[in-house]
């Protein structure tokens, strides 16, 4: 099994911390929740795709105060 990459922006379009993903998750949806650790925690609010086979697609994530 392979690993995705993804960017990861905030709704801005400013990147997010931190600005990629490495994941054998290949298809996130809006609502799912990415764990960065113990204490944080990133929703994803949209998915764009990659505007070209060299780019990654992107999630566009919100910091939850979920734990």
């Amino acid at each position: 099994m392979g690993l995705f990459a993804y960017k990861l922006e905030r709704a801005d379009g400013t990147p997010a911390d931190p600005s990629t993903l490495k994941t054998a998750v290949p298809t996130w949806q809006e609502g799912d929740t990415i764990p960065l650790g113990r204490d944080r925690i990133l929703r994803v609010i949209g998915t764009r795709d990659a505007e070209t086979l060299n780019d990654n697609a992107v999630l566009i994530v919100e910091e939850t105060g979920d734990r």
